[in-house]
């Protein structure tokens, strides 16, 4: 992969440090909002940082160590990425501790934090420049989901916070944002120079590979990806928050 300027790499870490800090702010939230006692919401806050540390730690050391170069393996190496990725969002969506944290959290906030896909998509967008991803991974090619950052913002305030809107709107818009963040996963791993690969023209998407865009992956689409269903969740179940 061609050096890419640092401010661009930096974009990756303001993304992750978002996308931690709002899921402590809400648990510490809904923790208050619950009344849990000092020891609980501190067990809550101390889980949350060891699983979301702890698995940037693990993905971080093993890019730098080159596993995920080669492409060619069958199975795919990345699949040691994405299998825990699937079953921690399948884990926490399922979880009745956080079915209880859903009860109290503003519903708009789940749709407000999708904002951060706005700097996902000029990360894409620059990496393209660089000629380091395909144009296809970004919103000059066939990746659109930098409306669904653009649009939360709106979808958060007039559908779940003025209420404005009908609350069905957010409900579409989430099934709206997970069809588009799958469309962008599955250009993603079909630009990889991989025996699956759908797109030949160059550059392949080995981006993922390197440390620290493996937190892409890892970390950032899950999240993208959990957001959704866990304000479906909320919208469908809680119909009064």
């Amino acid at each position: 992969m061609p050096p890419v300027p640092f401010y661009i790499s930096l974009l990756i870490y303001i993304i992750t440090a978002i996308i931690c800090c709002s899921a402590i702010a809400a648990i510490n939230y809904a923790a208050g909002k619950l009344n849990f006692s000092v020891s609980k919401k501190k067990y809550y806050i101390i889980a949350a940082l060891v699983l979301t540390v702890g698995w940037l730690i693990i993905t971080s050391f093993a890019a730098l160590d080159g596993m995920f170069l080669d492409f060619t393996s069958t199975p795919p190496k990345m699949l040691m990425i994405l299998v825990p990725a699937i079953l921690i969002v399948i884990y926490i969506s399922s979880s009745e501790s956080i079915n209880l944290l859903l009860t109290v959290i503003p519903t708009a906030w789940l749709v407000y934090i999708q904002s951060f896909r706005v700097l996902m998509e000029l990360f894409l967008w620059l990496m393209f420049l660089q000629n380091v991803i395909p144009v296809q991974m970004t919103f000059e090619g066939l990746n659109y989901d930098i409306l669904v950052g653009l649009s939360a913002p709106l979808v958060g305030y007039y559908a779940l916070t003025v209420k404005k809107w009908p609350r069905i709107v957010a409900v579409l818009w989430n099934f709206a944002g997970l069809l588009l963040v799958t469309n962008i996963t599955l250009i993603s791993i079909l630009s990889t120079p991989s025996p699956i690969r759908q797109f030949p023209g160059e550059p392949a998407n080995t981006m993922v590979a390197y440390f620290p865009f493996i937190w892409i992956p890892a970390i950032i689409v899950p999240f993208a990806f959990l957001m959704h269903v866990l304000s479906l969740k909320q919208l469908l179940r809680y119909k009064d928050i």
